[in-house]
């Protein structure tokens, strides 16, 4: 796939404050959008600023995925309904359904492609790539819009509870957006997507990268943060003539992974990068880019 734009909001939390989103949101779409919450905001910010360097075509697919959700709408409808017994507001209760997000997306910047919500823990904007790349190999779609999002609920330490990180863990929120078409597609490219594969096991990473990777002089490794320092230090055993990629002071959200592919590209330090993660049944995911 070709990556043709990108664009990202990402900001640490350092309290319970958390900074508003509305001006940002008009400074993006150049309009006031009103009776959204907190994701839908995020979405908005990151999708503008992907479509401002790119424009979208009317038939562009939109894919959103997140670690958790609407987490601030989810909370609200259910503290409404066990606490305080009540019916939950309609406009919050449709909001939901994280699906909702896809529609202000393709209302605000005139899509009219197919849309789909993906929620996943872990690889969550892995997952998203893959289902927009099997829609652009088979050419059920043209371009696709892939984007991630997360968001931080107070108070931070219920926040830090439920995405299971330590509560000295300085956590955030992002919104990480990729403008993406077939691979021979007219359009210039930034870069290209080469692979994202999910393996079931270490033995299964070890033979991809044998395959991938050797040999190789201008490969950037990425580590996700889910793994350990000793998986972390096995794969740069593995891997030969790499330089270590990293995003300083990257607060923890779910789509991590986007944030350190919009820094590659960015920051254009090597020609491929390898970023690779894991989940706690052992399965590796790889997003192999080339520029």
């Amino acid at each position: 796939m070709k990556i043709l734009a990108h664009g990202h909001y990402s900001a640490a939390i350092h309290d319970d404050a958390l900074p508003p989103l509305k001006d940002l949101v008009k400074e993006t779409t150049g309009e006031t959008v009103r009776r959204v919450g907190r994701f839908i905001q995020l979405a908005l910010i990151g999708a503008g600023r992907c479509l401002q360097q790119h424009a979208a075509p009317a038939d562009t697919a939109v894919y959103i995925t997140s670690g958790r959700g609407d987490l601030e709408t989810t909370l609200e409808v259910l503290t409404q309904m066990v606490e305080h017994g009540l019916p939950p507001k309609p406009l919050s209760f449709i909001n939901t359904v994280s699906n909702s997000a896809c529609f202000y997306v393709a209302k605000q910047f005139a899509l009219q492609g197919r849309s789909q919500f993906v929620t996943r823990c872990y690889a969550p904007l892995e997952s998203a790539l893959q289902l927009a790349a099997l829609d652009l190999q088979t050419h059920a779609v043209r371009t696709a819009l892939v984007g991630s999002v997360d968001i931080c609920t107070q108070p931070l330490c219920d926040h830090r509870q439920r995405i299971d990180v330590a509560q000295d863990t300085l956590v955030g929120e992002g919104s990480h957006w990729f403008l993406l078409a077939q691979h021979d597609a007219a359009d210039s490219a930034l870069a290209t997507i080469d692979r994202v594969v999910t393996l079931a096991d270490r033995n299964a990473l070890t033979h991809w990268l044998q395959q991938h990777t050797a040999p190789h002089t201008s490969l950037a490794l990425a580590c996700g943060q889910h793994l350990d320092a000793g998986t972390m230090q096995w794969l740069r055993t593995q891997i030969e003539h790499h330089i270590l990629f990293t995003v300083p002071h990257t607060p923890w959200y779910d789509s991590h992974c986007g944030n350190t592919l919009g820094a590659f590209l960015q920051q254009k330090l090597a020609q491929t990068l390898l970023h690779i993660d894991c989940d706690p049944d052992g399965r590796f995911t790889v997003l192999q880019v080339s520029q």
